[in-house]
Order: structure tokens, then sequence, then C-alpha cells
């Protein structure tokens, strides 16, 4: 036990002095790795084991296909659907805002590249018609949590490769309640448009609608080709994304000529550079976490959880607050592999549904990105806009509520987030 808080204490140590976090993981999984009389090889062993799994292909791919998607102009097709069915409702601009980023989530599986997608298509139309700067920063930012719940979702496929758990059951899982989450975000738009007396757009006919899906159906088809695919048992995550990639480089260059032949190659460096940070970052958590796992860490806190309850719910929402206090200062994909190894192993001890535990792990660092001090997509979203973060706070909260809400369902009701795997998986 002496070692294992050794390894966390040099890791947050580190942190504080503002070690980069790869750089972090790597001294503290080595330093206690040698102490405990394991060779460097065992070390670079455990780094390639980290990235050494076949769900992993797919997270290039999915990258790759939502920058292709940003490129080629298919992000407006998305947009004008969204309006063509929802922008009359009260908020309408807001609810399609939603909308457009929940398509956007059927094929990023990013939250940073959902929150963005739509910044220069819907931000000047959203001003004009009364709608707050700090709003929109807020609502982009909230939408962009939806990115990694809706499948596909690259933090899902990383925990699949901690956990052991099919990608495709952890893709259904997010289904429903992503689809909550967004219905949610609605809601907050619809109250926001009524209290600002924001006018409705005009509704748009039956033949315009036709033809507006016409024109739309091109990059409606990729998020089906995803999902609908893996689904259906035709493709794995892995192939689909392949597939996604090429489905998008057609169609961005020749249905919506977005894509040009120039851009391909920043393009393509984008997609490499953030694929190569993701899974360095696998590969060196793995190594702590490996160390965490030979220490028997996760086995001393299930049994220090046990020495004081035994009511399953109530360490569910211990970790459900671990996870969003530790999301105010921790990246993502940072909490995910170097937390999940160890909080995996506490949940199934206490007898938590693995499915609906990966996706409340999900749900909750991707609210964390919300939530200052932090608010990575927040202070995305306010710096695009160009206003303080402090100023979007207010617009925040009732759809961080919203959110929040929904977590809550996923984890008293285990329905929400099973039904949907068990249905179509088994």
């Amino acid at each position: 036990m002496g070692l294992a808080l050794g390894c966390f204490g040099i890791f947050l140590f580190l942190l504080i002095f503002a070690v980069p976090l790869g750089h972090a993981m790597a001294a503290a999984g080595i330093i206690v790795m040698t102490i405990d009389g394991i060779n460097a090889v065992g070390a670079v062993q455990r780094i390639f084991a980290g990235i050494n799994s076949i769900s992993l292909i797919a997270v290039p791919f999915f990258i790759l296909s939502g920058l292709l998607m940003e490129s080629g102009n298919i992000s407006k097709g998305i947009v004008d659907f969204a309006r063509a069915f929802f922008g009359h409702i009260r908020g309408g601009l807001g609810h399609v805002c939603v909308v457009s980023c929940m398509i956007f989530a059927a094929v990023s599986g990013s939250a940073m590249a959902t929150a963005l997608a739509f910044s220069n298509l819907l931000s000047p139309a959203m001003k004009e018609d009364g709608y707050e700067t700090e709003f929109i920063a807020a609502l982009q930012a909230c939408g962009g949590t939806l990115g990694p719940i809706i499948p596909p979702s690259i933090l899902m496929i990383m925990y699949s490769s901690f956990a052991n758990i099919s990608v495709a059951s952890l893709f259904m899982a997010g289904i429903v309640p992503g689809i909550l989450m967004g219905i949610g975000l609605m809601i907050c738009c619809y109250f926001y448009a009524r209290k600002r007396n924001i006018p409705r757009l005009p509704k748009i006919s039956g033949k315009e609608r036709t033809k507006v899906v016409g024109r739309s159906i091109w990059a409606l088809l990729m998020p089906v080709i995803i999902i609908g695919g893996t689904m259906a048992g035709f493709c794995s995550p892995s192939e689909a994304g392949m597939v996604a990639c090429l489905y998008g480089l057609i169609v961005g260059k020749v249905v919506y000529r977005g894509l040009k032949l120039k851009d391909l190659p920043q393009v393509f460096g984008r997609a490499a550079i953030t694929s190569t940070t993701v899974l360095i970052l696998m590969g060196l958590a793995n190594m702590m976490g490996y160390m965490l796992a030979r220490l028997n860490f996760a086995s001393t806190i299930a049994n220090f959880l046990s020495s004081f309850t035994d009511s399953s719910i109530l360490v569910f929402l211990i970790i459900v607050v671990f996870l969003l206090v530790l999301g105010m200062v921790m990246e993502s994909n940072a909490a995910t592999v170097i937390f999940v190894p160890v909080l995996y192993p506490i949940a199934n001890a206490f007898g938590i549904n693995p499915i609906q535990f990966a996706l409340v792990v999900v749900i909750c660092e991707c609210i964390a990105q919300i939530t200052p001090p932090v608010g990575a997509l927040l202070s995305a979203t306010a710096s695009i806009q160009g206003i303080p973060l402090q100023g979007t706070v207010k617009h925040v909260i009732p759809m961080l509520a919203a959110q929040c809400l929904v977590l809550m369902l996923v984890v008293f009701i285990p329905g929400l987030s099973t039904w949907l795997p068990n249905l179509l998986i088994g």
C-alpha cells in the first residue's frame, strides 16, 4: 500500500510543479517499478501493452472522420436539416445548435470537435436573433459534452481497452442518455427564449423540408454508416471508422465541394497529432496503472469502502462525486487512463453493472469539461466568442443541472444504459 500511495504522491507532486501529464505518469511509474525490482524493459513492455489493443485502432479513424466532416462543409448540411425540423419551435436556433451537436456527435466522438463545429455557422444568426453571446458560448460548450456520450466515442473506446468491455455495447449504452441530455438542453433553450421573448423562426413547409432533406441526406448518412453498421453487426467500430473516413473524404470533395486537395495534408496532420497524443497518454498510463494493480491498490480502496458501507448505490455516488470534482482540475482523457483501472475493479467488487458504470464514468468526465476552473469546453467556446469565462457561468448552471439530472437517472435506473445493449447485442 505504501508503494501505491507513493506512486500517486510522485504523480501529484510533479503535476503541481507543471510537469507535463505524460512525463509525470512515466516518472511515477518508472520510479515505483524500479523500487519494486522491475527493470526498464518491463516498463517499455507495459507502455506497449497499453496501446496494443485492437479496439484502439478506431481512435484515429473517428478523429479523422470528424475533421473531414468539419473541413468538407458537411456540417452545413446538418445545420440545414436541424433548422428545417426544429427551427420553428420557441428558441429555434438554440434547438438547431443542440440537434446539430447531437448529429455531429454521431460522427466525431470528440467533445471539443462537437463544441466548435458550428460556431461560425450559427453564432452570427443567433446574435442577430437576440441570443446573448454568453449564452451562445455556454450552449455550444454544453452541446459539446454530447460528443463522447452519443456513439461513437473516443472515451468509450479508451474505457473498453482498460476494462475489456465490448465497444459496441458501450456505444449502444450511450444513445438513450445522450438523447435525454440533448432534450434537457433544448428545454433550457426554450425557457431562455421565452424569457427574452426571442421571436420564432418561420415554419418551413413540407415541400421545402423534403428539399432540405434531399440536400442534407449525404451529411446525415455519415452517422448512419457508423452507428447503423455497428448495431447491425456489419462491421466493427474500427471498420465503421475507416468507412466513415472514406465516405467523408468523397462527400466533402465531390458532393459539398468544401474539401480541397491542398487541405488534406493539414487535416491528416491534425488527426495524426491528436491521435498520437491520446495513444501516448494511454501507453504511459498503462504503466502506472499496472503498478497500482500489482500493488492491489483497487482492492485496498474497495476494502476501505466496505468497512463503513455495503451499499453499492452509496459507493456509486461517492465515485460520481469524486469524478466530477476530479474533472474540474484534470482533462477527461487523462482522468480516464489514470483512474479507470482503479475504479473499475471497485465497481465490480460492489456488483455495479459494468456497462452502466462505464457510461456514468463517461458522462461525469463530459460534464466536468464545462465546470470551472479548468472547464476545457467552456474556456474554448468563450475564447472563440471573445468573452470572459465568468460571463458564461450563469447560463451554464441550468444546463449543468439538466445534465446532472440525466446522470442521476442513469445511476438509479440501470435500464437507461443497459436496455439497448441487451436488446441489440445481448
